[in-house]
């Protein structure tokens, strides 16, 4: 059976990607037996599309991707896309969109409204037994041989592996002779040894990270046996196993000005209960009761009683707590994958692989992983675009 364009992968990219080609006969060959697995768990089942940021600062929420990415998202940005959805959106204040419905199948139904229209033909239950090129690619199956003078690759990474995610697309690239980094997973929660703070678990606070010389700034999640949240998951791609990490509870730069601060309030509150005096700086009466407990400090101690000694580990406590990182969440849990196809060997302009002429890879089967917060399937529809208009240009 033979199509102008075979996609490998029927998740946001691939089906973007299919409904944006024109006149031309396409395939997309899909390992599971629905499409958009991915698309439906997104964002808790409610699908953060995308985000709402100035195109200015849209690539930079790539990491050290956002050079490569950043004419794919400049020639099909965030905006183009919010112009063109068939469904009504809604804007969180941390600049998250959403369908206003708040249901991922929304999404999901959107783009397979667009490829029916298209007459984009989906196979599932595919499994890709063999690939090689001649004048065409030849794709050899579990349900048959297909043909086609355009492949694109858009199987994802290898996180959320029981929807499918699995790596494949790595093994297609690597037998036409591409690099692949080495896959991590990303966008991931940590666990921590000896972790203090079980009884704060659901509770949140903004936070500084250092480890070594990287700092990290945002919105922390306690969990039952560990971190969470944005600042954790967009720096979880630079955490390893044994990592040492110091965290600062309280809004300051550095530890002098902290310090001098801290000297300051004590001053002027002698006669005050310090874990009352303590709330000034934004931390939980739940937070100071596990630091007093782990202080030995007496919940009755009044400011002009602290001893020096107790002022240092409190300072240390609130400004250069250390933690070691035991475990960073496996793909199991990770929201998407760092590393892939290496992008040195992809056209940024197009997504046509600079090796075999008519090859693509889009999406998340390439080494780009934004923050979270709708990066990820932007760069997922952007990639799938600027991929498309390649083709239809040919």
């Amino acid at each position: 059976m033979e199509y102008d364009v075979i996609i490998i992968g029927a998740g946001p990219a691939g089906l973007f990607c299919s409904s944006n080609i024109k006149n031309k006969k396409v395939l997309i060959l899909e390992k599971n037996e629905k499409p958009g697995k991915k698309i439906l768990v997104a964002g808790g089942g409610k699908c953060n599309f995308t985000n709402n940021d100035s195109i200015n600062e849209l690539y930079l929420h790539y990491g050290d991707k956002k050079n490569f990415v950043k004419k794919a998202l400049y020639k099909y940005s965030n905006k183009d896309l919010l112009n063109e959805v068939g469904f009504e959106y809604i804007i969180t204040d941390e600049g998250k969109v959403f369908p206003k419905n708040m249901n991922s199948k929304t999404v999901l139904n959107w783009l397979l409204e667009i490829n029916n229209k298209n007459n984009v033909e989906i196979k599932y239950n595919i499994k890709i037994q063999n690939i090689e090129k001649k004048d065409k690619f030849i794709i050899n199956t579990n349900k048959g041989e297909y043909i086609s003078k355009f492949l694109i690759i858009a199987t994802g990474g290898k996180s959320y592996p029981m929807l499918g995610s699995t790596g494949d697309g790595y093994n297609i690239a690597k037998k036409f002779g591409h690099n692949i980094i080495k896959p991590k997973p990303a966008l991931t929660p940590v666990i921590i040894k000896d972790y203090p703070f079980v009884d704060l678990s659901g509770n949140s606070m903004n936070v500084l990270i250092r480890k070594n010389k990287q700092i990290f700034k945002g919105n922390m999640l306690f969990t039952h046996k560990g971190f969470s949240g944005p600042v954790i998951l967009n720096s979880s791609r630079y955490f390893n196993y044994g990592d040492l990490i110091k965290i600062s509870f309280v809004n300051f730069d550095n530890e002098e000005n902290f310090r001098n601060d801290f000297f300051e309030l004590i001053n002027n509150n002698k006669n005050s209960l310090l874990n009352e005096v303590l709330k000034k700086y934004n931390i939980t009466k739940r937070f100071i009761a596990i630091m007093f407990k782990r202080l030995n400090l007496n919940n009755t101690i009044k400011c002009n009683n602290i001893s020096k000694n107790e002022r240092n580990k409190i300072i240390n406590y609130l400004y250069n707590q250390e933690f070691i990182i035991e475990k960073v969440g496996d793909f199991n849990v990770s929201m998407v994958t760092s590393g892939g196809v290496d992008t040195k060997e992809i056209d940024s302009k197009t997504m046509e692989s600079k090796l075999i002429e008519n090859l693509y890879f889009i999406g998340e089967v390439l080494d780009v992983d934004g923050e979270t917060g709708g990066y990820n399937i932007q760069w997922a529809f952007s990639s799938a675009k600027v991929a498309s208009d390649s083709i239809n240009s040919k």
